[in-house]
């Protein structure tokens, strides 16, 4: 399962994160990072202590953004 697939069930299917978790049970890294990502900048800083683990969200919600304005075009 790719970070693609799980944000398209996540944000354009509204599959609820407890749903992807049960369907997808060897995905819960993946699936908590994707509902991490609904989080604005300042609270996610706030909730993620680790500053390496920040940046990899950071530069993922960056790159899915990217891929879905990609998409629009």
């Amino acid at each position: 399962m790719t970070y693609e697939r799980l944000f398209q069930l996540k944000f354009k299917e509204a599959v609820p994160t407890y749903k992807l978790g049960k369907r997808f049970p060897k995905e819960r890294r993946k699936i908590s990072h994707i509902a991490l990502l609904q989080l604005p900048s300042p609270m996610l800083r706030k909730v993620v202590k680790n500053r390496e683990e920040f940046r990899k969200l950071t530069l993922l919600k960056e790159w899915l953004s990217r891929k879905k304005d990609g998409a629009k075009k």
